[in-house]
């Protein structure tokens, strides 16, 4: 079986659950809708909420907030402003859903492909993107938007969002990037070269049973 049959049986078996799916983490009341990941099925979520850098007081951008972590959980730590966006309307709708339902009043929840629809004015001290890191061809086509948030074909995703990020940053703003291990790291470094950006490993950690370690990567332009 290939990476993509094994990736496309756990999308599959992450929807056979019976829907909502409805659970507290990190004091807060949530729960997943049909055709959002499964909190069940994917971890990565968890660990990148509980392993992110202080927010206190900082303007927050993060890209595919899914069902709503770790946008909501930085919201609650005293981030000033969180800026949630998702190209999935499925996505964006359980995130508001999970935003009125904890009453959490410093999020924005808007639809966007990475910065398509993020006003260029707008300024942020973090932007943070949970970045599908699974390689495909460039003429890959998604069977669905579920597999928007785990295939990343020809690593366009990540060119883009690295490319157009610091753009969106305030003067010591940085991009924050959730990548794990079963990533091309050789085309994460072209990518950052190409940019003439800088980057510095913050962090890294998996769960038991779980087979890849996520990583969360610092990186702004060179000085």
């Amino acid at each position: 079986m290939t990476t993509f049959d094994q990736l496309r049986r756990r999308l599959e078996l992450s929807q056979q659950h019976t829907f909502p799916l409805s659970f507290q983490e990190f004091g807060l009341e949530l729960s997943v809708n049909e055709g959002v990941f499964s909190s069940l099925d994917f971890q990565s979520w968890r660990w990148y909420a509980d392993n992110f850098p202080s927010v206190a007081g900082k303007s927050i951008l993060e890209i595919g907030c899914g069902f709503g972590l770790p946008g909501l959980y930085l919201a609650k730590l005293g981030a000033a402003s969180v800026v949630a966006c998702d190209i999935n309307p499925k996505a964006v709708t359980n995130t508001l859903e999970n935003v009125a339902r904890n009453d959490i009043q410093n999020v924005e929840v808007i639809e966007s492909d990475i910065f398509s629809n993020i006003p260029r004015h707008r300024k942020f001290d973090f932007i943070f993107w949970n970045c599908p890191s699974i390689f495909a061809p460039d003429d890959y086509e998604y069977r669905d938007n579920l597999e928007r948030a785990a295939i990343n074909p020809g690593y366009k995703l990540l060119s883009r969002f690295l490319s157009e990020g610091p753009e969106f940053l305030t003067e010591s703003g940085s991009i924050l990037l959730g990548f794990a291990s079963d990533a091309r790291d050789d085309l994460l470094s072209e990518i950052i070269d190409a940019n003439d950006l800088a980057s510095v490993l913050l962090g890294s950690g998996t769960y038991p049973h779980v087979s890849v370690t996520w990583r969360i990567f610092s990186i702004r332009k060179r000085a």
